[in-house]
C-alpha cells in the first residue's frame, strides 16, 4: 500500500532524475512535482519501502501528512452565566445586513461612543454608527486556503450574499470560483459547479473583504480548499503558481498582489504532558535551572518566566489532578515551513491563523526554538492529548522536551503570524483559547465577531452568525493589510514587497493587548481549584485546566497570560497618516509615505 508524502529535497536536486530512479510499481512514484517550488516534491511511497526511501542522500526530510482541523473555534460547553450580548444570538426578527462587527469601532478612530462597547463593557451596540474610508482593498486579491470541503448547499451562496457584492458593480460578486492548477478534488475546481463555498470560508472572507462587515470592501476574494488528495503544500504550490502568471492589471499598470490566508491548523500543541515534579531542569540560552529538590513545590514561576504554561490535568485512571508541563507534538512541519516560504520569496503575503489549542511558540530563528527544553530521566508518567481533548495515560523514557515547537503554518520570518483578542475596548485581553507567545506578529479580534458565517437565516433572507477563533482574528488583519497595500500604491505607483507590507503593518498598530496572569504563580492553587477571571467573557470559568474528553484541544484548552506575546493589535489608519508618521525626516527604507511636513519659520 502507498501513502502521499511531502518530501523536502537538498538544493538543486534533478527531480526527474529523482523520480526516475525508483521503481514506480514497487517502491515509490511522483504525486506532484510541485513546479513552483524547487526543492519540494510530493511522492507516492510504499510503505515497505518508506525506511529505505527516506535514507536517499538526495532527501532532507520525509513528512507524512497529518490530518488537518479548520483553525477556527467550536461552541463551548454549555454553562448558565449572564453574558453580554456579544456573546448572544442576535434574534433572527432582525435584518442580518443591519450590523456590523465591533472591528470597525475599536480598531479605526472613525466611530465614537459615549459609552465603552465590547465584552464586559457598557454596552455591545452603537446605533446608526457611520464607517467610512477612502481605503478599500481595491485591486487585491485575498485567497483563503481552508480546510475542505465546500458546502453542497451553498451552490450560489457567494453570487446572492451582500457581504460579497462589489460596491462599484451591484449584483457582481467579488467572489470568484477557480480551476486551482494541478489540484483534483471537486472542491478546488469550481467554476463548471459554482460551488466554492464552505461555511467557515464564508466567516473569513467576510471578516476580511465583506463588504459589510470587513475593511476590504472592493477586494477580489477566493478559496482553496484542503481536501484529500490535495495537500497542503499542493495547495499552497498551487496558489503560487497562479500568482506567478497573473497578468497585468490594466487599471493600475501592474500586477494585483495577493495575500493568502491560512485558515487550517494540526490541534498538536498541547499533544503531550508530563507532571511538573518529574521535570528536574529548565534549560534556557541563559542557563540552566535546576528543580529544588524532589518537588517545585507551589512556585511555578521558573517555569511561565520561561514561556512554559503549566496545566492542571486529570489523571484519566485515578481522577486526580495533577499540574503537568504540557508540550506540543515534538517535530515541525518542515515541507509547510518551505512552501510558505517559497511563497513569501514569490511575492505573496502570508497570513497565518496561530491555531487555537492554547500553544506557546518562537520563530525557528529564535534561540529559544531549540535552546530551551526541560529535561527529566528515567521512566515517567505520559499523558497523551488528541485534539478532541481525549486523555490517556502511559509511559515514556523521552528525557528532552521542548515547548516551541509549532506543527502549524506558523515560525517563519517570512509570514505575519496572529493571535486572537477580546472583542473589548476596555478589556482588550487574548482570547483565552489562542496560540500566543514570542512567535506572534500581531493580534485580530476573535470570538463573537460578527461576519456572513452562515450560523441562521434573518427576515431580510440573508445568513449571517458569530465567527471566532484565529480563523476569525487573521481576516480582520487581512483586510486592513489589504487597505494599507491600496494605500501604498496610491503614494508611490507600486505595491510594497511582503516585508515592507509587515513592517508597515506592525509599526501602525495599536500596542493595547493587556498581560493578565491566569492565577499567583509564585503561590499555585491545588490542581483541583477551578477558577476564572473577570478580564475575559462569555462561557471561560475554567482555565489551566485538561479533563478527558471535557472540552475539545480546538478552543477548550484556556489560560490569560501572554508569555511574550506582542502587545499590538492591529489599526486600521483610516486618515492614511497621524502625527507620529508626519514628523521628522523622511526614512529612506521601509514605508515612505506620507512626505513629513516641513516645519517653516515665518
Amino acid at each position: 500500500m502507498k501513502q502521499i508524502y511531502d518530501v523536502v529535497l537538498v538544493a538543486n536536486t534533478d527531480k526527474q532524475a529523482f523520480v526516475d530512479s525508483f521503481d514506480s510499481d514497487t517502491q515509490a512514484d511522483w504525486w506532484n512535482m510541485m513546479s513552483e517550488m524547487p526543492t519540494l516534491i510530493c511522492m507516492n511511497v510504499e510503505d515497505s519501502f518508506l525506511e529505505t526511501f527516506k535514507q536517499d542522500p538526495r532527501i532532507v526530510k520525509v513528512e507524512e501528512r497529518l490530518q488537518a482541523f479548520p483553525a477556527s473555534l467550536p461552541a463551548f460547553h454549555s454553562i448558565t452565566k449572564n453574558v453580554w450580548s456579544s456573546t448572544s444570538t442576535l434574534g433572527t426578527f432582525n435584518n442580518g445586513a443591519d450590523y456590523m462587527p465591533l472591528q470597525f469601532y475599536v480598531d479605526t478612530d472613525i466611530i465614537q461612543s459615549s459609552q465603552t462597547v465590547g465584552a464586559n463593557d457598557q454596552t455591545n451596540t452603537i446605533s446608526n454608527a457611520t464607517y467610512q474610508s477612502r481605503w478599500t482593498g481595491k485591486h487585491v486579491d485575498i485567497v483563503t486556503l481552508e480546510v475542505g470541503p465546500v458546502n453542497s448547499s451553498r451552490v450560489g451562496y457567494h453570487d446572492s450574499h451582500p457581504d460579497f457584492d462589489d460596491p462599484d458593480n451591484p449584483g457582481t460578486s467579488r467572489w470568484i470560483p477557480m480551476n486551482w492548477q494541478d489540484l483534483e478534488e471537486a472542491s478546488n475546481n469550481q467554476i463548471t459547479s459554482n460551488s466554492c463555498v464552505s461555511d467557515h470560508g464564508a466567516g473569513v472572507l467576510s471578516a476580511s473583504g465583506g463588504s459589510i462587515c470587513g475593511f476590504a470592501k472592493k477586494a477580489n476574494l477566493r478559496a482553496a480548499y484542503l481536501v484529500t488528495g490535495d495537500g497542503t503544500v499542493e495547495c499552497i504550490n498551487a496558489i503560487t503558481a497562479w500568482h506567478n502568471n497573473k497578468s497585468v492589471n490594466p487599471t493600475t499598470g501592474v500586477k494585483n498582489p495577493t495575500i493568502m490566508i491560512a485558515e487550517y491548523q494540526y490541534v498538536r500543541n498541547r499533544a503531550r504532558a508530563v507532571l511538573i515534579d518529574d521535570v528536574q531542569s529548565i534549560t534556557t540560552p541563559s542557563g540552566t535551572i535546576n528543580r529544588p529538590g524532589g518537588s517545585w513545590g507551589t512556585d511555578f514561576t521558573s517555569f511561565v518566566n520561561n514561556g512554559i504554561m503549566p496545566f492542571k490535568v486529570l489523571d484519566p485512571d485515578t481522577a486526580t489532578w495533577n499540574w503537568c508541563c504540557v508540550f506540543p507534538v515534538q517535530a515541525v512541519f518542515s515541507a509547510l515551513n518551505t512552501a510558505l516560504e517559497a511563497a513569501w520569496d514569490a511575492g505573496i503575503i502570508n497570513m497565518n491563523a496561530a491555531g487555537n489549542d492554547s500553544g506557546v511558540y518562537v520563530k525557528y530563528t529564535d534561540s529559544r526554538f531549540q535552546g530551551t527544553y526541560c529535561t527529566t530521566s528515567g521512566t515517567i508518567t505520559e499523558y497523551s492529548v488528541t485534539a478532541d481533548g481525549d486523555v490517556t495515560k502511559t509511559t515514556t523514557s523521552t528525557s528532552q522536551w521542548f515547548p516551541f515547537y509549532s506543527y502549524n503554518p506558523i515560525g517563519s520570518e517570512k509570514g505575519i503570524d496572529v493571535a486572537a483578542g477580546q472583542n473589548s475596548e476596555t478589556h482588550p485581553v487574548l482570547d483565552s483559547y489562542t496560540v500566543r507567545g514570542p512567535g506572534i506578529d500581531i493580534v485580530g479580534l476573535g470570538a463573537y465577531t460578527w461576519t456572513a458565517y452562515p450560523s441562521l437565516q434573518y427576515s431580510d433572507g440573508y445568513r449571517f452568525g458569530n465567527f471566532s477563533g484565529t480563523s476569525c482574528a487573521t481576516p480582520t488583519v487581512v483586510g486592513k493589510m489589504a487597505c494599507l497595500l491600496e494605500r501604498y500604491y496610491t503614494y508611490n505607483g507600486q505595491y510594497p514587497t511582503p516585508n515592507q507590507a509587515k513592517q508597515i503593518l506592525l509599526s501602525e498598530a495599536q500596542e493595547i493587548i493587556k498581560d493578565v496572569s491566569s492565577t499567583t504563580w509564585s503561590a499555585v492553587p491545588s490542581a483541583s481549584t477551578n477558577y476564572s477571571n473577570n478580564e475575559i467573557a462569555g462561557t471561560q470559568n475554567v482555565l489551566n485546566h485538561i479533563q478527558n474528553g471535557y472540552l475539545s484541544a480546538n478552543g477548550g484548552l484556556r489560560f490569560l497570560d501572554l508569555l511574550g506575546t506582542t502587545n499590538k493589535r492591529a489599526y486600521h489608519n483610516a486618515h492614511s497618516f497621524d502625527r507620529k508618521h508626519t514628523q521628522g525626516k523622511r526614512p529612506i527604507s521601509g514605508p515612505v509615505y506620507p512626505r513629513p511636513r516641513r516645519k517653516r519659520k515665518g
